[in-house]
C-alpha cells in the first residue's frame, strides 16, 4: 500500500539550515537561490524550528513588486528567523511512513516538517504537496 511508503523516496533533500539568529533577507535570499519552499531552523545542530516560503509571505506584499525582488529586503533585515519560524516542530525521519507524516501535517497544520537521521541531522523537508503528488502517481 501506498501509505506505508517510506518518506526517504519522495523528501526534499537539503542540509541546508540556517539559526534563529539569522535576519530574514539572509534566509530569503538563501531559500530562493537554491529554490526552497522550507528551510529548518537549528541551533547548535538541534532543530528548533521551519520556516515556509508562505511564512514569508505573509509578512508583506509578497516576492516580487513591479518588477523588484528586493522590495521586502528591507523589512526583512529587521526581523530573525526565530520571530517567524514555526517553533520547534515535529521531527521525522527518512523512514518515516507517507500516513504518518500526512497525519502530521494534517493534524497539526504545518506547512511542512523537518527530515532527520537517527543521529538528528538535517536531510531535508516534507511537505503535504510532496505526499499528494506521490499518491497521486
Amino acid at each position: 500500500m501506498e501509505k506505508s511508503v517510506p518518506i526517504a523516496a519522495i523528501v526534499s533533500k537539503s542540509r541546508v539550515s540556517v539559526t534563529p539568529q539569522d535576519r530574514l533577507s539572509s534566509v530569503y535570499q538563501q531559500m530562493k537561490k537554491l529554490q526552497l519552499a522550507h528551510i529548518p531552523v537549528t541551533d547548535r545542530d538541534r532543530i528548533v524550528g521551519i520556516i515556509s516560503r508562505r511564512d514569508l509571505l505573509h509578512l508583506g506584499f509578497g516576492y516580487q513588486y513591479e518588477g523588484r525582488s528586493d522590495v521586502e529586503l528591507g523589512m526583512f533585515d529587521m526581523l530573525q528567523a526565530d520571530q517567524v519560524m514555526v517553533r520547534n516542530p515535529p521531527r521525522v525521519t527518512p523512514e518515516s511512513t507517507v500516513a504518518e507524516v500526512a497525519e502530521l501535517l494534517a493534524t497539526k497544520e504545518l506547512p511542512a516538517l523537518p527530515v532527520v537521521d537517527t543521529g538528528g541531522a538535517v536531510v531535508g523537508t516534507i511537505n503535504i504537496n510532496a505526499i499528494v503528488l506521490f499518491l497521486l502517481k
